[in-house]
């Protein structure tokens, strides 16, 4: 078809570490969403505390200078730990997955705590 431009396959990866005494770990993925100027962010979290409610988000900037929420936080479901100290979640985000830029993903202390960092992590972005 003449006048459309392939779709980009773009995929941004992290893993946050525990801060601040936290054991807390957290493998992400970012990607496009499944339709247009959406994007999709899978999290897997391991070696918390069972029965804790967790926040998540992915932010702008780095662990190290931080930025905003990329997206709003509402589309950061909480995260509830199992017995075995896992959880996953998926966030459903309207903007576009980005080419370019400094990202990272925070694990918060609660969906309304979300200033205490339990974990963090840069996304890099996959060739």
């Amino acid at each position: 078809m003449l006048g459309v431009a392939p779709a980009l396959h773009l995929l941004w990866i992290g893993l946050a570490l525990g801060r601040g005494g936290s054991e807390v770990r957290a493998d992400v993925e970012m990607y496009a969403g499944k339709t247009a100027h959406t994007s999709t962010a899978d999290l897997t979290l391991r070696a918390d505390a069972p029965s804790a409610v967790r926040g998540w988000e992915i932010r702008r900037g780095t662990c190290e200078r931080p930025g905003a929420t990329f997206g709003g936080t509402d589309a950061y479901p909480a995260l509830r730990v199992n017995r075995e100290g896992k959880a996953a979640g998926k966030a459903a985000i309207d903007l576009a997955v980005p080419d370019s830029g400094d990202f990272h993903v925070v694990v918060t202390a609660s969906p309304t705590d979300r200033q205490r960092v339990l974990a963090c992590g840069n996304l890099v972005l996959e060739d």
